[in-house]
């Protein structure tokens, strides 16, 4: 069998036809690349550290919830409403018992991270300033909604602590 050759002009229109649909392919290619690099480097996109630990662990945590409410112990968390040229604010911590008495001597760990950054998490350690009374700074570099989540250990009883609040970026005169 004896194959026809293409005529020139039907060999340039298939050529170009064929660059035309692998142009597609590309440009998708440069999209998609473009996109995973962006989504990679922004921290507003963070896996929660241990997530799939606590998920495994749920009966374990809602446990220690329940111990942690059966304490009776009430936390007050106040962030302070302005900050200094950098942002830093004094956050302070109130804890006391179910008799309203100061609860003294506690280590208090939390976690602080802006939600539309969660790969920006301070670990922040508190210092008893007065009696029940428990302070430390954050950084506030963007407003919006924060979390706040950590413990409260005083001897063997543990205390959760959960606070979700709107910041502003309001600095100091």
């Amino acid at each position: 069998m004896n194959s026809i050759p293409l005529p020139r002009k039907e060999k340039t229109t298939q050529l170009i036809w064929t660059g035309f649909i692998l142009s597609f392919f590309l440009i998708q290619a440069a999209i998609w690349t473009v996109a995973i690099l962006i989504t990679s480097r922004d921290s507003s996109h963070a896996v929660v550290a241990g997530y799939d630990e606590q998920a495994l662990r749920w009966d374990d945590l809602q446990a220690q919830q329940r111990a942690s409410d059966a304490l009776g112990w009430i936390s007050t968390l106040e962030i302070a409403p302005t900050g200094d040229v950098r942002g830093n604010r004094t956050i302070s911590l109130e804890l006391t018992d179910r008799n309203k008495a100061p609860v003294e001597n506690a280590k208090v760990e939390v976690r602080a991270f802006h939600r539309g950054k969660a790969a920006e998490v301070q670990n922040l350690e508190f210092t008893e300033i007065e009696p029940g009374i428990y302070s430390t700074q954050v950084q506030v570099r963007n407003e919006g909604n924060w979390q706040f989540s950590g413990v409260a250990v005083v001897n063997e009883h543990v205390l959760q602590i959960e606070k979700r609040t709107f910041l502003s970026l309001l600095k100091a005169h």
